[in-house]
């Protein structure tokens, strides 16, 4: 399952890297066209495409939150690989503990409010 998970956010790493959204027919937000609300997730695709270039300013300009769970992701990604490889549990990892789980949770909601407030702020963190 761990080998299958790997092959298919390479491939997708793959697609982003060689396609632009802005540019091709990606799936739209679901929550934007229907409320006209930026969820946590709006611009991601585009925030991955332009972190798979290296151009970090312009992912955060696109999806602050998705530019800062980039890292904590190819660290989960790493310790989980390499807790596979070794067969031993991989819990001992600040990844596994509930304040990380609860922060992430809470930095989620407070970004989704905050991007959809009106003035500057908003502003800077919609997509």
């Amino acid at each position: 399952m761990l080998a299958l998970s790997l092959l298919a956010g390479l491939v997708l790493a793959a697609l982003y890297f060689r396609l632009d959204p802005a540019q091709h027919p990606f799936p739209r937000c679901l929550v934007h066209w229907l409320t006209g609300l930026h969820c946590p997730g709006c611009g991601t695709q585009r925030a991955v495409h332009a972190l798979l270039h290296g151009h970090f300013k312009q992912a955060i300009g696109f999806n602050l939150l998705a530019a800062l769970a980039a890292p904590v992701l190819v660290v989960g990604s790493v310790e989980e690989l390499r807790g596979w490889l070794a067969k031993r549990p991989r819990r001992n990892s600040f990844l596994y503990r509930p304040w990380f789980g609860w922060s992430i949770a809470t930095f989620t909601v407070l970004f989704t409010v905050l991007r959809n407030l009106p003035g500057p702020l908003g502003a800077w963190l919609a997509p």
